[in-house]
């Protein structure tokens, strides 16, 4: 067995990967499983046909790729190929053979191989092809998964959202039952309808044309749409509109995504509704009020000039009876001097008598 010198496969796709070995010849065997254990998570070895079909069959759910030997006599490397293919068709199978028997290779062929090396075997050149099967196998699984994560997601959109797909003219192609149900229209009416058709489109929060405009360029649409049923009645959408591309970069198609909202809607109008009312309740209350404050202002101006004239009233009358007083004490002081002057003018006229 030829070692090479420099390293040309990735070991991360090697070392989670089950191989299973099969190899009559003892030296081989024994120095390439050796190497093998290094690399690999899990190494399974087999020398006989017999045996490695027992292997085979109480490890094959772990084994992720195989290396058989076909150099065996009478053809049975054929047995081991045929028990395999029975049970799984689709695990990679890589044989090693010296061409010392063309029809071996001929008859190996049809149990679908994933590829063959011829002994002797160079190391570096056999575990870069089964690095690449793995990294082919890794990669076909995490696409795998990846399309069923999608499936899934689409099944959750198709139950949870109103979809149609449109071509490059914006013309239906295709639509989901909430579509349908919604729009009330058969799927034989809407194909070939434009998405922004009067019959179904009624108006969005941006112009249809520049709503194209923006998806032909590759960009994602996303806003509120009113749109029409059958009978002429509106919904309201929250609708996604972005487009579909090749993988060269073309654009396919577009889908939208919309999401009912027409319940919303009428509850948002009664709350708009509502606030509406209450302004302007609460604008008749301000108003109301001010003019009780302005009237209120005005009866305390005038109550103050009241009060301020009734004090000067009395301060005024006051002082007229401090001086009718002032008078009145005048006057009896003079009284009092004149009946004093009547009295002695009294006595005296009685004593000349």
């Amino acid at each position: 067995m030829s070692h090479a010198n420099t390293c040309s496969f990735d070991k991360n796709y090697l070392s989670n990967a089950t191989i299973l070995f099969i190899e009559n010849n003892d030296k081989i065997r024994f120095e390439t499983s050796e190497i093998f254990s290094a690399l690999f998570k899990n190494v399974l070895v087999a020398k006989e046909v017999d045996e490695a079909i027992r292997v085979y069959l109480e490890n094959r759910t772990n084994i992720d790729i195989i290396l058989t030997d076909v150099d065996f006599a009478n053809y049975k490397a054929i047995e081991i190929l045929t028990q395999i293919r029975t049970l799984d068709w689709d695990v990679p199978i890589l044989i090693t053979t010296s061409f010392s028997d063309m029809n071996i290779l001929v008859r190996a062929i049809k149990f679908n191989l994933t590829n063959y090396i011829v002994k002797p075997i160079q190391l570096n050149t056999t575990l870069k092809i089964m690095s690449e099967v793995m990294k082919r196998k890794q990669q076909k699984k995490e696409l795998a998964a990846k399309n069923n994560e999608l499936r899934q997601f689409m099944a959750i959109l198709d139950s949870c959202n109103i979809i149609c797909e449109m071509d490059l003219e914006f013309k239906i192609t295709s639509a989901n039952d909430a579509f349908l149900i919604n729009s009330e229209f058969g799927l034989d009416e809407l194909i070939g309808m434009k998405f922004n058709d009067n019959q179904i489109f009624k108006s969005s929060e941006m112009a249809d044309t520049k709503i194209m405009e923006m998806l032909k360029k590759g960009k994602t649409w996303v806003g509120l749409s009113k749109k029409l049923t059958k009978q002429g009645t509106n919904y309201y959408t929250h609708s996604t509109i972005l487009p579909i591309f090749f993988n060269d970069g073309r654009i396919k198609k577009y889908i939208e995504f919309s999401t009912l909202i027409s319940k919303y809607e009428n509850e948002v109008l009664s709350l708009r509704k509502h606030i509406y009312l209450l302004k302007s309740e609460n604008l008749k209350t301000n108003t109301k009020l001010k003019n009780e404050k302005e009237y209120y202002s005005e009866l305390a101006v005038k109550l103050q000039e009241q009060v301020d004239e009734n004090v000067n009233n009395a301060q005024k009358i006051l002082f007229e009876l401090y001086e009718l007083k002032k008078q009145n004490k005048e006057l009896k002081e003079k009284l009092k001097m004149q009946e004093s002057r009547f009295e002695e003018f009294q006595a005296t006229m009685l004593s000349g008598a």
